[in-house]
């Protein structure tokens, strides 16, 4: 069986509220906070993303008490990597000093969270001792400034989880889907294969987009069908909910879909945006961090996103704790 040890995040220090993206009408900047239920945003000044995977790596190891030696792998969940090649864990192994890790990345955008967390209980099944799961995101690198179907609701921000044989949270279950007919509602069109540098005729192709409604739309319909999904497989009804923190009025939507009390779900969202792959890991580790936490013993996560991707995954908190 696979647990999760301990969580801890990485926020960058500069903070940014709605009242300052001055590079937006003041009318457009109001609704920021009624569309998405966003306040304010973390962008980084000088760092890349594996400065702060590796930050929020370090302060994972500062709480479990673990030398860096004994972690086997490192899996680096990121859609905003340092480079193309190579990993971005690779980067993070280094400055960490995780010397007997073998470490890859992964991206499934929004989702890479969980789908981390899958495959690293899958390598304790096999037989690895532990596997720390960092999800790092850079977003503010790859947004344009002027634009405001994207710009203001996106953040930065990295989550590190420790994976273990034992610990505090049993992942009794964890399911990743796939829909890649919908690869191009999210997206950076150039940079890669498909579109290089030379080919590129327009600046705003090297910029994330996504088209809005086919992405509420898709998240309501599918972070509500893995709720519903895990409390069916499982038998088990849901003490918290940490779900994507994308927009708060798809977490409304999601609860009333499921018919599941607004405040069973966790939100942080006004506080650090759409922190992407990173999001579902920084919201658990808040959670865990609570006081909440030490009541409840059943928690869902559910992830949506660029794919098109979604992941749902069931924790039981151990009893029996050594």
């Amino acid at each position: 069986m696979a647990y999760i040890v301990n969580t801890a995040q990485y926020l960058p220090a500069k903070e940014i509220s709605n009242s300052e993206l001055t590079q937006f009408p003041p009318k457009y900047r109001q609704l920021i906070e009624e569309k998405a239920g966003i306040k304010t945003r973390r962008h980084v000044t000088d760092e890349c993303t594996s400065d702060i995977g590796a930050l929020a790596v370090k302060q994972l190891l500062k709480k479990t008490g673990m030398d860096p030696s004994g972690i086997d792998a490192l899996i680096c969940a990121t859609s905003s990597p340092d480079r193309i090649q190579p990993a971005t864990a690779t980067r993070i192994q280094e400055i960490c000093g995780l010397k007997n890790a073998f470490c890859f990345d992964l991206n499934s955008v929004c989702s890479g969270g969980i789908y981390g967390l899958k495959i690293a209980s899958s390598l304790i099944k096999d037989g690895i001792k532990n596997v720390i799961v960092v999800a790092a995101e850079v977003y503010s690198r790859l947004l344009n400034p002027k634009d405001i179907a994207t710009y203001p609701y996106f953040g930065d921000g990295a989550a590190a989880v420790l994976v273990s044989g034992h610990g505090l949270y049993e992942l009794k279950d964890v399911l990743l889907f796939s829909d890649g007919s919908g690869c191009d509602v999210i997206q950076i069109p150039a940079g890669g294969s498909m579109l290089p540098a030379p080919a590129v005729k327009k600046e705003r192709d090297y910029y994330f987009s996504m088209d809005g409604q086919s992405v509420y739309r898709f998240a309501c319909e599918k972070g509500s069908a893995l709720i519903e999904t895990l409390a069916e497989r499982n038998a088990v009804e849901a003490d918290r909910i940490i779900t994507h923190q994308a927009n708060r009025n798809i977490i409304k939507e999601i609860a009333r879909r499921t018919n599941i009390p607004e405040e069973i779900f966790f939100i942080n969202v006004e506080k650090y945006a759409n922190t992407a792959g990173a999001s579902v890991l920084i919201a658990l580790n808040e959670y865990l961090e609570s006081e909440k936490a030490n009541e409840e013993d059943h928690v869902f996560l559910a992830a949506f996103g660029g794919g098109l991707s979604w992941a749902g995954c069931y924790l039981k908190k151990e009893n029996h704790r050594e």
